[in-house]
């Protein structure tokens, strides 16, 4: 009975140093992982959203031959579909720097694509929701659909529901990439991606998917790779063994409380970090208290006013002064006559 490794959006990117090397020997340790424990793999699915930006640079698609040359050879057929990253405008004409990846072995799927002897079905990116609707209404009995897109009610990498397709739509068993967090809604699985990708993620939990013949989904956790940690500075010390592990490549943001920090302090704690990057910032001035403003205009704002500032002030547990905020609309006044 063969089987297919599904794997969610890669973002290659080659910044910072050292990540791209990174995301490329996670994708090879998953499909080693994979095709160790199931000796009858045969097919391996890329949901989309390899690259990180639409015109990538030419070490990253260097990086993503470099994995599917690594991967082709083992098994008997792998598919890619283009993303919203991947594709070079928004015209939905298909055209993708991934085309450089196809082989005989290789199908990148730049418009709709189906497998009749495994009954797979593959829908690309598509800007236009109606084009996704029509496909979906398409799909033949008893196939599986992989595909490149979200619907009503799930969020975007930035965290917005910005998907106008109803779970009603879809009719077979579904994989999704696109979406970064794991997750199940009646028959449509969202993959997630198998490493963080941004700080947005921190903490994240990252899967890949094993398909078999008869479309049945199994989940496996990946506990290694690229990941996102933000950690205030004096937790730092306490939790260096857990931020040190070398099985990942870790992206560290330091979440400094004050302005006063010592900075000797700082570079000392530094010092004992191995870890492929680190980044050290200040908190916001806000704090949780001000997201739970219940200020609400009755009217749009289109003008920021003092009778604006004063009703935020009233209204909220803000801890920023009414003369700070004054300033900040002074230079909004100022800004906006240099524009005029």
């Amino acid at each position: 009975m063969v089987k297919t490794l599904v794997i969610g959006d890669l973002h290659f990117d080659n910044k910072p140093f050292g990540l791209l090397e990174a995301q490329a020997n996670a994708v090879k340790d998953i499909f080693s992982i994979a095709h160790s424990d199931h000796k009858d793999l045969d097919t391996v699915v890329f949901l989309g959203d390899l690259m990180m930006h639409r015109k990538p640079y030419p070490r990253v698609l260097l990086a993503l031959k470099d994995v599917i040359d690594f991967i082709s050879p083992q098994v008997n057929k792998v598919y890619i579909l283009r993303g919203n990253h991947d594709s070079e405008n928004k015209s939905d004409d298909g055209v993708t720097a991934l085309s450089l990846l196809e082989s005989n072995k290789v199908e990148v799927v730049t418009h709709i694509y189906r497998d009749d002897l495994t009954r797979q079905y593959f829908i690309p990116h598509y800007e236009n929701e109606d084009k996704i609707k029509e496909l979906l209404a398409e799909v033949p009995e008893d196939y599986m659909v992989f595909g490149h897109f979200g619907y009503r009610g799930s969020l975007n990498s930035a965290g917005d529901a910005d998907f106008g397709i109803n779970i009603s739509e879809f009719t077979s068993s579904t994989i999704l990439g696109h979406i970064h967090r794991y997750g199940r809604t009646e028959n449509v699985t969202l993959l997630g991606t198998p490493y963080t990708t941004n700080y947005t993620e921190h903490k994240k939990e990252n899967y890949y998917a094993i398909v078999d013949f008869d479309h049945k989904i199994d989940i496996y956790p990946v506990d290694f790779g690229p990941r996102h940690l933000i950690m205030d500075q004096d937790a730092v010390e306490e939790n260096l063994d857990w931020i040190n592990d070398p099985n990942y490549f870790t992206l560290l943001r330091i979440n400094l409380s004050t302005l006063k920090e010592d900075r000797e302090n700082i570079a000392e704690l530094i010092d004992q970090l191995e870890v492929g990057y680190v980044e050290v910032k200040y908190k916001a001035v806000f704090d949780d208290r001000d997201e739970q403003s219940d200020f609400d205009p009755i009217n749009p704002v289109v003008e920021i006013s003092e009778d604006i500032i004063e009703r935020y002030i009233n209204a909220s547990p803000t801890q920023i002064s009414k003369e700070k905020l004054l300033e900040g609309l002074q230079l909004i006044h100022e800004n906006k006559q240099g524009r005029d």
